[in-house]
């Protein structure tokens, strides 16, 4: 491949592939399809260790709803904001139970350090994300699917308040009823 001039002066990309380069890309093509489709189906086997979603209680403080699979619990929770590309780690004393919630900040509207994640920016984008560790470990043992969520978002949409979640799935963060997050991670944990 090779850089040529176009008719407005922006370089364009011309193919100068040899026909032997072709027969030998056509070779291996299936193998790297194969490859990466087993990579891809690895990604979803049954080495779930747990999940985690977003949601806001009562008082307008944000949780986690976390679900850790059988013999696993929740060690750690990483909040990274996006914006100012700063990281906060915090272990969890006691984790929750499946399904279960951590309070992650004080009342967004009248923020007071009380939560695990003390104070947040409405404005800022941010993902949450976990570690688990076997129920007797002291070593890490996976992760759980992280959460992007921009804050102001989270605390405009109601549904997040009245038993609805903000989770990771297939297609990106959706917004589901939490009893059917729990069932779902109830069935990735397999």
């Amino acid at each position: 491949m090779r850089s040529s001039p176009s008719e407005r002066g922006t370089p364009r990309l011309e193919c100068t592939a040899s026909l032997s380069s072709v027969s030998r890309l056509t070779r291996i093509a299936p193998a790297l399809a194969g490859l990466a489709a087993t990579l891809v189906l690895g990604g979803c086997s049954s080495s779930t260790t747990g999940r985690v979603a977003v949601a806001m209680d009562p008082a307008g403080r944000l949780v986690a709803v976390v679900a850790t699979c059988p013999g696993q619990r929740l060690f750690s929770l990483t909040l990274t904001d996006e914006n100012t590309f700063s990281t906060t780690t915090v272990r969890l004393r006691e984790p929750p139970t499946f399904g279960g919630s951590v309070i992650l900040t004080g009342p967004i509207g009248d923020p007071r350090p009380e939560g695990a994640f003390d104070l947040l920016d409405r404005s800022h984008t941010y993902t949450l994300a976990g570690a688990t560790r076997a129920a007797e470990s002291d070593k890490d043992s996976g992760t759980v699917p992280q959460v992007r969520f921009k804050l102001d978002s989270v605390v405009r949409d109601r549904k997040l308040r009245q038993g609805s979640v903000l989770a990771a799935g297939a297609e990106g963060t959706t917004t589901m009823e939490k009893t059917a997050f729990v069932e779902e991670a109830r069935r990735s944990c397999g």
